[in-house]
């Protein structure tokens, strides 16, 4: 059976099928788990507790208890609005992977991004883990 979960893709970004296209599947539930770790809560009007606390972490030392405290806010949010899906793990780490840094960077400011790493499946189909990659900027 087909993943339906119909939505415009987040970052919104033109392409030959214009800027509000729909699209739907495991790409959209990421869209929209995007949206959600994006979002502060009361940024949505009627919604006011939709969202993910974590720019309140911009400012706060990165350290181990930020890494703890990042991962349960992720953990409480996806489980209160993304019932979609289940979460194998989360994974947050200071600075970036090899793999996420534009090759014309130094790499002297790493220590002030926590890369956040989702592995999940959709409760439909559960025989795929799919990922979704996040970087947050923190105080160094």
């Amino acid at each position: 059976m087909a993943l339906k979960y119909p939505g415009i893709p987040y970052p919104i970004t033109k392409n030959p099928r214009g800027f509000f296209f729909i699209q739907d599947g495991i790409n959209q539930v990421k869209a929209d788990m995007l949206i959600l770790l994006l979002t502060n809560p009361g940024e949505r009007v009627m919604l006011p507790t939709y969202g993910t606390p974590l720019r309140k972490l911009m400012f706060e030392p990165n350290d181990p208890k930020l890494i703890i405290e990042a991962k349960n806010m992720i953990a409480r949010s996806l489980k209160l609005w993304e019932p979609r899906v289940a979460i194998t793990q989360i994974d947050v780490k200071n600075g970036l992977d090899k793999y996420s840094r534009p090759l014309d960077e130094d790499g002297t400011d790493s220590d002030a991004v926590l890369l956040i790493r989702i592995l999940f499946v959709d409760r439909a189909k559960i025989d795929q883990v799919n990922e979704l990659k996040l970087e947050v900027p923190v105080a160094s």
